[in-house]
């Protein structure tokens, strides 16, 4: 009893773990298993499958301007194949964080944008998907960033996600966000909440969890509806031209300020996002996937969920049943996706040789590369 003892308190303080967090745990992993669904039936309930994925690169030149390339893909049944490429130049900035963050927002723009322009060539009742989650894109655009002439960036995102989900919604497109890899909490937080512990962000994320008690299983989680779980002060948004006023505050054209507040005033009434995590094959790596609550025929909107809300499982059991039967393996977690994702891929080589040519032709100057460029990338 007392080596018992001893490899306990050994246990605790390698973990940090005191008696109070072990019984959190065992409860937790209790409530995972309540909350654990097995997989439905594999088969493709979607006929025709759409994916889309996006690169980008960028490089600083010798007169300290940084240009950026971003293409976008979207591959689908039939031989179906769409590009999209653009190329943006911005003043030098020593804000390293708002140009990445501004080459991420072109990115996710551009793919739902690829969608938008091609959405009369797909049919209706297909799936769409795209590499990564749908929750964040939205939910986490409510500043602007900090470059000269692109401040408000993030509501042509927002924009764009708003037109469509209400293309989605009248096409009974079913639009499906899908992550190969995420750091959320809500699950936890979501579990936490039923076993009466409040909403307070878990010490841990829910991959974490997954790895420890449903590794060597198969399943998927029972979805989670998120509305206000991630929007920062989400009152003051109910109050459109003082929020952006006071997050936009850089737009002084006044058409484009009334632009700005109607998609401000448009951003509760997008849905509510539908999200669990699915394992589709013993020691797997865990996936999230996102769906629009419209496309599962539900009408609740993001700001009506506080601050989210457990759903029927067999409302996503078509979709499940679809990832399933496009897992691959380990690196070919889904099909179409990774061979979108392999095909959008930009090189260096052809960065730094086809594309600067390209631009240096259209703006009629050699473009050189600063000092730094030129070693890391020759």
């Amino acid at each position: 009893m007392d080596e018992i003892k001893k490899k306990h308190a050994e246990f605790t303080q390698l973990f940090g773990l005191d008696d109070r967090a072990l019984k959190l745990e065992s409860e937790l992993k209790k409530e995972l298993d309540r909350n654990w669904c097995p997989l439905p039936v594999t088969g493709f309930s979607y006929a025709q499958e759409y994916a889309i994925d996006s690169s980008s690169a960028s490089r600083s030149l010798s007169n300290g301007i940084e240009f950026f390339i971003t293409r976008a893909l979207m591959l689908g049944t039939g031989n179906f194949s769409e590009p999209m490429l653009r190329f943006e130049m911005i003043k030098g900035s020593t804000d390293y964080s708002a140009t990445a963050e501004f080459e991420r927002i072109q990115r996710d723009l551009m793919e739902i944008q690829i969608i938008i322009e091609n959405i009369d060539k797909i049919k209706d009742d297909s799936i769409v998907l795209i590499d990564g989650n749908l929750y964040g894109r939205y939910t986490h655009l409510q500043n602007e960033i900090n470059i000269d002439n692109w401040r408000d960036l993030p509501l042509e995102l927002i924009k764009a996600m708003q037109d469509l989900y209400q293309i989605c919604r009248k096409r009974n497109i079913m639009l499906v966000g899908v992550s190969k890899f995420s750091k959320t909490r809500v699950l936890t937080a979501a579990l936490k909440r039923n076993l009466g512990y409040g909403v307070t962000a878990p010490e841990y994320l829910d991959v974490e969890m997954l790895y420890r008690w449903k590794l060597g299983e198969t399943g998927y989680t029972r979805p989670l509806m998120l509305g206000t779980y991630a929007v920062k002060n989400a009152a003051s948004i109910t109050k459109p031209t003082k929020y952006r006023k006071t997050n936009f505050g850089s737009i002084q054209d006044p058409e484009r300020q009334k632009w700005a507040t109607d998609i401000i005033r448009e951003f509760p009434n997008a849905p509510a996002i539908v999200m669990f995590h699915m394992i589709p094959k013993a020691h797997a790596q865990p996936m999230r996937i996102d769906i629009p609550a419209s496309c599962l025929g539900k009408s609740s909107k993001i700001m009506e969920v506080t601050p989210f809300n457990f759903i029927k499982p067999e409302l996503v059991e078509p979709v499940v049943s679809q990832l399933v039967s496009d897992f691959g393996g380990w690196d070919v977690y889904n099909a179409l996706l990774y061979v979108v994702d392999r095909e959008v891929r930009l090189g260096g080589k052809a960065v730094d040789t086809i594309y600067k040519s390209v631009l240096g032709k259209e703006l009629g100057i050699p473009l050189d590369y600063d000092r730094s460029s030129r070693r890391f990338t020759f």
